[in-house]
């Protein structure tokens, strides 16, 4: 049988069925055909027990002499010569009567095998061969009568009873092979319309491409069994569009966001070459072509950050107990120096130290840029405010700070990727570093939300489940 067949699930199926039939009605066949079997042996052995008792009870004692009463038994079967029908009477050893159907009186009738031995009530049974060469059963009683030992012999042919049997034999060989057919037949009909659902589903599934992934399984018209991956199936297209949608949109910002600092270093360089400039020209052209390629530099490390948060880099598996309070004082101090060119305050108010599970480079990477961006947009000689604390589902940090504000149109955008508002900008940044935040702070079971006031400042609440609380450094 074909491998690829048997790796089918059709193809398990019809294999195991007919494997299970095939035993089944081997099995059956077999029981019946050793019952069948018992029964007619049984019946025959009826048979020669109702003969001995017959035989035995003609015996006799007549005027001091052991008699028997042959004429009761020698009429019809017992009387024609070889007829299948036998009986001897042997009393101390020596035959005082036999059957005419033996033909020869001293003929054995135990020559053949030893069915059973019956020790309580002195009874053999021998399967042997009769004077006409043919299979016979023989009973064989002892027993004493009358101070005498005697010992009766009845046989019958087992000529028609094996007959019988094999006729019976050849049914089975005949009926069971059909039996295994037609059920599997019947099996293989079965299953094609059960698997056929399935079938049609699959013929479903390879119309669906990247290019009609809203084409979704109406899981209502699917087989009862078929409905949970049918729904499942659609969840993973919805998350497959939004996986494409968003990597279309990347490549199509990135695109965008990466053309306008070419163009400015190109244009740069046109000018600088159309004709001699002076040491301090060439210089101030140097100078905006490094910051502009700074500002790529920032922009590729953004985009390799979200394609490894896209690709599933933070995994929980590998997760830790880390310090959260001892991740915030990292960053602090990280920000400190860009934020003293500013003149701008940093002030913080952590509750007792608590523990979350999470990476702690990644946790430090998204609470910088958050804080990088209140910076960033806050006014000269600022205030930026971290301070964290406790409530029913863990641990809030909260970054507040006293910049420029966000419209309140702007702040239901400003996670998506490269999305900057416009008081934002004639600043420097890649409109991706809250969008990153945003990634690491859900994978590690967090939320992030934003309040803001235009001319006031914003206020970024972040939520950590916590591990245990509190922890001893």
């Amino acid at each position: 049988m074909d491998r690829h067949f048997l790796k089918s699930i059709k193809g398990r199926m019809l294999f195991l069925f007919f494997t299970f039939t095939s035993i089944l009605l081997l099995a059956i066949g077999l029981f019946l055909y050793y019952e069948v079997k018992d029964i007619v042996l049984h019946s025959v052995d009826h048979t020669l027990h109702s003969k001995m008792q017959m035989i035995t009870g003609l015996l006799h004692e007549e005027h001091g002499a052991i008699e028997l009463e042959l004429s009761e038994v020698i009429s019809g079967e017992y009387s024609i010569p070889r007829s299948g029908h036998y009986y001897k009477v042997i009393m101390d050893g020596k035959i005082l009567a036999a059957s005419p159907s033996l033909v020869d009186k001293t003929y054995d009738l135990t020559s053949g095998v030893l069915e059973y031995n019956d020790l309580k009530v002195r009874e053999k049974v021998f399967t042997s061969i009769g004077p006409d060469r043919e299979p016979i059963r023989v009973l064989q009683h002892d027993f004493k009568f009358l101070g005498r030992n005697f010992t009766v012999f009845v046989a019958e042919s087992l000529t028609d009873s094996i007959s019988m049997i094999g006729a019976f034999r050849k049914f089975l060989f005949i009926i069971i092979p059909a039996g295994i057919f037609i059920l599997s037949i019947t099996s293989l009909w079965i299953t094609n319309r059960s698997l056929k659902p399935i079938g049609n589903l699959s013929d479903r599934l390879r119309t669906i491409t990247h290019k009609n992934l809203n084409e979704q399984i109406d899981a209502k018209t699917e087989a009862e069994e078929l409905v949970g991956f049918a729904d499942s199936f659609n969840s993973m297209l919805n998350r497959l569009q939004k996986a494409f949608e968003a990597e279309r949109r990347l490549i199509s910002d990135a695109s965008h966001e990466l053309k306008t600092p070419v163009s400015v270093i190109k244009a740069y360089c046109d000018v600088a070459l159309q004709k001699d400039r002076t040491k301090e020209e060439l210089l101030e052209t140097l100078v905006t072509i490094k910051e502009v390629s700074e500002n790529m530099g920032r922009l590729v490390k953004d985009l390799l950050s979200l394609a490894r948060l896209d690709s599933g880099v933070i995994e929980p598996a590998s997760f830790s107990v880390i310090s959260l309070n001892e991740c915030i004082q990292q960053t602090v101090q990280f920000i400190a120096p860009f934020a003293e060119k500013r003149q701008i305050k940093l002030r913080t108010s952590l509750t007792d130290n608590v523990s979350i599970l999470g990476n702690k480079v990644m946790i430090v990477e998204a609470i910088l840029n958050i804080i990088e961006n209140a910076v960033n947009y806050n006014k000269d000689r600022g205030t930026v405010e971290i301070s964290s604390f406790l409530n029913t589902d863990g641990v809030i940090v909260s970054i507040r700070d006293t910049g420029i504000g966000i419209k309140e149109s702007d702040t239901e955008r400003i996670f998506e990727r490269f999305y900057r508002a416009d008081t934002s900008r004639s600043t420097q940044g890649t409109g991706l570093g809250l969008s990153i935040a945003k990634a690491i702070i859900e994978a590690h079971g967090g939320l992030i939300k934003v309040e803001s006031e235009i001319g006031k400042g914003t206020n970024f609440y972040i939520s950590f489940p916590i591990t245990r609380h509190p922890i001893s450094l």
